[in-house]
C-alpha cells in the first residue's frame, strides 16, 4: 500500500557495537529502504505468512515472513509522544515455532491491528509495544 512500510527483525545485520537489534524498512515497492534499531508506527497491521511460517517450522531455518505494517511516525524512540505511557502500550510478540500470529504478552490473544507501534524498546531492543 502506498505510503506504508514494512518492518521486520533482521537477524543477519548489526548497527554500531552495542548489539541492539536492527530492524529492516522496506517500503511500498518492495524495496529495503534503510535499517534502524528504532522506529514508531501508526496505523498498524500485524501480517504472517502462512506459506512462509510453515517452511521455517519445516527447515527449522527462519526467513521473513511475518512484518509489521504501518505508515512511519517517528526514526528516534526519543521522539515518541511520551503521553502514551508505558501503563497504555502492550508488548507483542511472534514466535513462528510456538505461535500462528502476533501475540499480546498479556492476555496471549491474537494482534491483528494497532493504532501505534513502537518497535526497538527494551533491552537490547528487541521488544515491540503496541497502542491498541
Amino acid at each position: 500500500m502506498k505510503g506504508y512500510v514494512q518492518v521486520y527483525r533482521n537477524l543477519n545485520k548489526k548497527l554500531g557495537n552495542e548489539g541492539n537489534c536492527v530492524y529492516s524498512v522496506r517500503g511500498s515497492d518492495g524495496l529495503v529502504k534503510k535499517h534502524t534499531c528504532h522506529i514508531t508506527l501508526h496505523d498498524v497491521t500485524f501480517r504472517v505468512g502462512e506459506k512462509g511460517k510453515q517452511r521455517v517450522r519445516d527447515e527449522k531455518r527462519k526467513n521473513v515472513h511475518a512484518y509489521i505494517q504501518g505508515r512511519e511516525c517517528y526514526n528516534k524512540l526519543e521522539d515518541f509522544d511520551y503521553r502514551y505511557t508505558d501503563d497504555k502500550l502492550i508488548t507483542v510478540y511472534y514466535n513462528p515455532y510456538k505461535c500462528d500470529s502476533f501475540i499480546r504478552t498479556d492476555t496471549g490473544e491474537k494482534i491483528t491491528k494497532a493504532k501505534v507501534v513502537v518497535i526497538g524498546c527494551g533491552e537490547k531492543g528487541k521488544e515491540v509495544r503496541a497502542l491498541l
